[in-house]
């Protein structure tokens, strides 16, 4: 009998990575999506093509499976029920409602059975643990012990990309996922529970903290640099700013910065933070990749906050002794960053506007007066404001 695992989200990432290397391994899936239009899709078809950029050979079409609404829960807990793992790819944000669902199950069970291992696939830090006490938070109290025994609730760090389809693209295919060369998925050991099932190019990986931090230091905060100073000068393209006369050299110096912090903060090695960031750079800046500035600057607030992308490693920097340059710049002017279609950036904007920049700092960035981030990002934003 085929192993079976069950997907909260039918996303980019959802399909095209998690599902696709589960496929690859020969499981049954089960993806649960919001999306009723995008479900019915992929039940009549039985099928999606996944895309790999610049890799056309190694395209793939993925089948066993099913798809179900997040509102269909009878099917969702026998899914729940017959599952070995199973993966969470939804968005940060959506994290509170998969648990609802999940505590649900065993709720409405009675007992903790079936899937052994619940694995976050975000782009979020801690989605992990936020995920496992938001459950914990919902579960009935008589069914707590057992849950903390018998499920792992743990994350991995997702490298690979998922990209939009062109309108051609998408007219073509609707549900075929376009995404990146990319095939590794490192998965926190310390919080799994019981024997790893066979998962093509997954592992479990030992010191996940740092690793997670690294990869959030160095990614995230490279395409952070490269939207908003992308954003900044007028580009569309994000390889087209990273590739820029303006963009590259602040680049450049980005991973100074970044490398030191890294390897100061975190104890990482040096050629291993050097190759990281390398790896970084080469990934955003790879023009057979079609992604824009606009899809990587979205939701400034989420991305300018305490932990995140841009404040979080420069506080370390600080913390370390690491001058900052480009981090403080690229702070500015992510403060600054408009998009009216964007209703995070409005916010952001509005807020700027009625209760200024020491405000945002405050309840946006985690930052008070005696900060010295504080004090060097004002002092930034005042030379940005006259430059």
């Amino acid at each position: 009998m085929e192993d079976r695992a069950v997907v909260f989200g039918a996303g980019k990432i959802a399909r095209g990575f998690i599902g696709h290397l589960l496929y690859l391994s020969g499981f049954h899936t089960t993806f649960i999506d919001v999306n009723e239009e995008l479900i019915s899709e992929l039940n009549q078809s039985g099928t999606y093509n996944v895309y790999i950029v610049g890799a056309p050979g190694k395209n793939c079409t993925v089948s066993s499976f099913e798809a179900y609404s997040l509102n269909d829960k009878e099917h969702i807990y026998q899914s729940l029920e017959q599952g070995r793992i199973c993966f969470v790819s939804v968005g940060g944000k959506n994290l509170e409602s998969v648990a609802e669902v999940i505590s649900g199950f065993y709720n409405n069970r009675g007992e903790v059975r079936g899937v052994q291992n619940i694995v976050t696939c975000e782009n979020w830090k801690d989605a992990g643990r936020k995920l496992h006490d938001f459950i914990v938070s919902k579960l009935d109290p008589a069914l707590k012990e057992s849950f903390e025994s018998k499920v792992g609730v743990t994350e991995a760090v997702i490298m690979r990309s998922g990209l939009s389809p062109t309108k051609e693209q998408f007219e073509a295919d609707p549900t075929g996922v376009h995404v990146q060369d990319f095939w590794y998925l490192p998965i926190d050991a310390s919080r799994f529970k019981g024997e790893f099932p066979k998962i093509k190019f997954a592992e479990l990986k030992d010191g996940f903290g740092n690793y997670l931090t690294q990869k959030m230091y160095t990614n995230n905060t490279t395409s952070a640099v490269i939207a908003y100073n992308g954003s900044y000068y007028g580009y569309t393209g994000l390889a087209e700013a990273a590739n820029s006369k303006e963009v590259s050299p602040l680049l450049d110096k980005l991973f100074d910065e970044i490398n030191d912090t890294l390897v100061k903060g975190l104890k990482v090695d040096r050629k291993d933070q050097e190759d990281f960031s390398s790896r970084a750079r080469a990934k955003y800046s790879d023009y057979t990749i079609t992604d824009t500035v606009e899809r990587h600057a979205r939701d400034p607030l989420r991305k300018l906050g305490p932990e995140d992308r841009l404040i979080g490693p420069a506080k370390m920097a600080v913390q370390n002794g690491v001058e900052l340059g480009v981090l403080l710049i690229t702070i500015v002017r992510a403060l600054n960053y408009e998009n009216p279609e964007d209703p995070s950036a409005v916010q952001l904007k509005e807020m700027r506007e009625s209760k200024g920049i020491p405000y945002v700092l405050k309840t946006v960035c985690g930052l008070s007066e005696s900060d010295k981030l504080y004090s060097l990002i004002l002092d930034e934003y005042g030379k940005e404001s006259h430059s």
